[in-house]
Parts: C-alpha cells; sequence; structure tokens
C-alpha cells in the first residue's frame, strides 16, 4: 500500500542520495539500488517499508503494513528533512490483491 510520497522538485535521482544517506543513519537493515528507478527498503523485525519511485515521479512510501511501527519510525526520520504529503487513505498498488 502507498501511504504517501516525498514532496521535491528535483528529479528523484537528485534527491535518492541525502535521502539514502539520512535512512542509512537511522536503520541498521537497509538495502537500495538504482535501475531505471531508486529504490530503498527499509527492514525491522518483520516488518519492511520501502521508498521508491516506481511509479512515480517522487518518492512513495510504501508498506504491506498500515499501522506498522516501522512505518512510523520511517515518516518521523522522514519529517526531519522533508517535507511528506500523506494520503487520507492508503492507495492499494497495481500488484496488490485487494482480497
Amino acid at each position: 500500500m502507498i501511504f504517501g510520497e516525498i514532496v521535491h522538485e528535483e528529479h528523484y535521482y537528485d534527491v535518492f542520495p541525502g535521502l539514502l544517506e539520512l535512512i542509512r543513519s537511522e536503520f541498521n537493515e537497509v538495502e537500495s539500488g538504482v535501475q531505471g528507478d531508486a529504490w530503498i527498503w527499509i527492514f525491522e523485525n518483520s516488518e519492511k517499508v520501502a521508498i521508491d519511485s516506481f511509479t512515480s515521479m517522487r518518492f512513495q512510501l510504501k508498506s504491506d503494513r498500515s499501522g506498522g511501527v516501522l512505518l512510523e519510525k520511517v515518516l518521523s526520520v522522514l519529517q526531519k528533512k522533508y517535507k511528506l504529503y500523506l494520503y487520507q487513505e492508503p492507495e492499494i498498488e497495481g500488484h496488490e490483491d485487494l482480497h
């Protein structure tokens, strides 16, 4: 589910290095890459939060768990440096099953 996005005017490639540096400074288990799009995966306990540009020209915040502890931590960290636009209701991604 998509919970919101980081508001930025720059191309996501230009935002990626600083964003990744911030995330790596706050979380221990982080995977990332750039392959056409840019992505960061954050893991903690059994939770995963993704920050990626797969379906947008801005970085979107994604998790398969609504109200998860990790999602709240990531949001708190991001708000230190970035303006966030959080959706009223999470949006379902195209590959997610509604049932």
